[in-house]
């Protein structure tokens, strides 16, 4: 940031004004020395307070995207960190930078879906719109036969294709 744009922030957020002129006391860059230390651990200690939240709410997102609840395609954004600035007037202020506190962690990629299970040679699904009822014996074009079977569930009746030959 250049000068001007520093005076400016501490302008708009303090609503202080940079031009006014230092008072003459012998203590003032003591004075000085001391805000300009102080505005320092004061933008590091926000700095810190911003990266732990962000971090945080990242994670609990990254959690989500894992559980595969949400897609990873919008990860939140770090907010922009502090500034400590010395105004042309000398006195050192903390502002709102306009760079983010922190990078974005790595993020994470969905995990793969698992691969299906293989049919078991002698069993098979009915195919959709099949109205043949159970016992029905089906000659597949290869030669072998297939029964049609039903077994109750508790979601009702399971109907499949059984190999008998």
């Amino acid at each position: 940031m250049t000068q001007a744009e520093i005076d400016q922030a501490i302008k708009d957020q303090l609503g202080t004004n940079p031009d006014e002129p230092l008072p003459t006391n012998p203590d003032i860059e003591k004075a000085l020395a001391n805000y300009t230390a102080e505005a320092a651990i004061v933008a590091d200690t926000l700095n810190r307070s911003l990266t732990d939240n962000y971090n945080v709410g990242f994670q609990n997102w990254a959690g989500q995207v894992l559980a595969g609840r949400i897609p990873n395609s919008n990860p939140p954004q770090p907010p922009p960190g502090y500034l400590a600035v010395k105004a042309s007037d000398g006195w050192s202020y903390v502002i709102r930078g306009g760079q983010p506190v922190c990078p974005v962690p790595a993020i994470p990629q969905l995990p793969p879906p698992p691969p299906p299970i293989p049919e078991p040679d002698n069993v098979r699904n009915v195919p959709a719109g099949d109205t043949m009822p159970v016992g029905y014996i089906l000659t597949a074009p290869d030669g072998t036969r297939w029964q049609k079977k039903g077994s109750p569930t508790p979601f009702g009746m399971a109907y499949y294709y059984l190999k008998v030959a």
